[in-house]
């Protein structure tokens, strides 16, 4: 397991400016059409009529049988359009996967190679969005937005705490206003740390999205009516199928002591009940985690530990 890590250089960075790093881990999408939305509220989890100018929102699309493609992160672009982030290792199958069910609708999608997505955080990391033309929202809100006038470089709330942003848009504009300062492998560091959950990373197919804590990153309406795997997602909430979850957690290891044993996954209690799935080191190197653990064990407050004996401390579901 690799295990990236925040620089001193970069925390003293974040307390006294800011910090940009290119998500390539990220692509572009863009969709337009009649019937757009309509179309798209068959496919994902969350309620599209939710999506607002201001206000982006996080979603999954999954398979009839309820198991993950994708996630997704959309908001509002020029007119109709509509701006899609999916990791880019699935990009061309997101793309396909839209398009096999839009018989009947005139839509057009697909990667646009001249966007990225760039990480901007740090303790004055709104006033650099004056610098692209975008006003600091002021709501706190998970996902809310702003955009400049143009329509083409949009802000997006990514985390909430401590506040921060993903700036989306062409790469040779982003890159000239606002260069990049440090490497994707930190911003990973700082991901894990926090507890934001990748797909592809932390989960992917094989983990129901509500076990990826779908319902914490306000990413699944259950109201909304039909959508494809909206039939398996619904009973699992509703019969008690939620029996894991995606936790942020601390390991005593630290980065100048790690031991070889580290990047061992496995977590016991007098069973094998669960696995780290990332790791990272802060900038003090303390060692944090995303792990996937039983609710039930998590509730009961069952200390965990390593193969090698070692604790592990349990800090918090993983949450928007």
């Amino acid at each position: 397991m690799f295990i990236p890590s925040l620089s001193s250089q970069s925390a003293e960075q974040l307390l006294q400016g800011h910090i940009v790093a290119e998500r390539s881990c990220w692509s572009v999408l863009k969709a337009s059409g009649d019937g757009l939305r309509d179309y798209l509220q068959g496919q994902i989890t969350q309620d599209i009529t939710r999506l607002k100018p201001e206000q982006a929102i996080h979603a999954c699309l999954l398979t009839p049988q309820g198991k993950a493609i994708t996630e997704l992160y959309i908001c509002q672009g020029k007119g109709d359009e509509l701006i899609i982030l999916t990791p880019a290792h699935v990009a061309v199958e997101t793309v396909a996967r839209l398009r096999r069910f839009s018989l009947g609708y005139q839509l057009r999608i697909g990667v646009v190679e001249d966007f990225g997505v760039f990480s901007l955080q740090g303790a004055h990391a709104g006033a650099a969005l004056a610098k692209l033309g975008l006003a600091e929202t002021h709501d706190d809100t998970w996902l809310a937005c702003s955009r400049d006038e143009q329509g083409e470089t949009f802000a997006m709330l990514i985390p909430r705490e401590p506040r921060g942003f993903w700036l989306i848009g062409r790469k040779q504009t982003l890159v000239a206003q606002l260069p990049v300062q440090i490497a994707e492998e930190q911003c990973e560091a700082m991901r894990i740390v926090h507890g934001l959950p990748r797909f592809g990373v932390e989960w992917d197919a094989s983990l129901h999205p509500l076990n990826a804590n779908l319902i914490e990153f306000d990413s699944v309406s259950f109201d909304k009516g039909c959508y494809v795997g909206q039939e398996v997602t619904s009973r699992m909430r509703w019969r008690g199928g939620i029996k894991k979850k995606l936790y942020r957690v601390q390991l005593p290891e630290t980065r100048q002591n790690a031991s070889p044993s580290l990047p061992c996954p496995v977590l016991h209690t007098n069973l094998r009940i669960g696995e780290i799935r990332s790791l990272a080191f802060d900038a003090d190197g303390q060692c944090f985690g995303i792990a996937l653990l039983p609710i039930e064990s998590v509730n009961e407050v069952t200390p965990l530990h390593l193969e090698n004996g070692e604790s592990i401390s349990v800090i918090e579901p993983c949450h928007a």
